[in-house]
């Protein structure tokens, strides 16, 4: 499986974070203006298995936050070479 090179830039961030984060922390991270951006990034992982979504209410917080969590093959995923 190959990745676009911003997903990949995800993956690579959470996979050197302790294979979770949250939604917020990869927009800042990444040096994204819009959380649409990681939005995307994040949708890319969760089709190809590689992470899912964990929604945590915080007490004091309006809105719970957004953790994405690698899943075993996110936290083994080692991107394929381009074939020549």
């Amino acid at each position: 499986m190959k990745l676009t090179e911003k997903t990949f830039e995800a993956l690579e961030y959470l996979q050197a974070h302790g294979g979770r984060a949250t939604t917020e922390e990869m927009k800042t991270a990444l040096g994204c203006e819009k959380i649409a951006s990681i939005t995307g990034r994040v949708n890319s992982l969760v089709k190809n298995n590689l992470a899912y979504r964990e929604k945590v209410a915080v007490e004091g917080e309006e809105k719970p936050l957004t953790y994405v969590q690698l899943t075993d093959d996110g936290i083994n995923f080692v991107q394929e070479e381009d074939e020549e």
